[in-house]
């Protein structure tokens, strides 16, 4: 078998939305919170847009409402939980990017990462209220 056709059925293995169970499983079995949860997240923690991009029909004031809802419909500590992540795990991977490199190929020494130290940062500043 090619590796590359092995690495694509990898990844949509990764990707298949069978893999919305254990989630729903862990938010109480409701399917449309689960599919909320996966839109707020494509959609940089926006539960508006998250909300639109279910029922684009809603208008956006009732959408920033029904978001808004769903979004304390969602326990955050049961997914975590579930896939055996604690508060820990996720300040140690924000430390980890806030320091990432990335391998320089021509020199093939390692360098700052800048594009992703800067997506964390943002992580953070919105943890921190920045």
């Amino acid at each position: 078998m090619d590796t590359a056709q092995t690495d694509q059925e990898l990844l949509e293995k990764e990707f298949n939305t069978n893999h919305i169970l254990p989630i729903d499983e862990m938010i109480g079995g409701d399917k449309e919170i689960a599919l909320f949860l996966a839109e707020w997240l494509k959609n940089g923690l926006n539960a508006s847009a998250a909300y639109k991009a279910l029922h684009p029909n809603v208008s956006d004031d009732s959408a920033r409402v029904l978001g808004s809802k769903k979004l304390t419909k969602i326990n955050i500590s049961a997914i975590l939980a579930g896939y055996d992540i604690g508060f820990n795990d996720y300040i140690l991977g924000l430390k980890e990017g806030l320091v990432a490199t990335k391998l320089n190929e021509p020199t093939g020494e390692k360098v700052p990462d800048y594009r992703t130290r800067l997506e964390f940062h943002r992580i953070l500043g919105k943890l921190l209220g920045f």
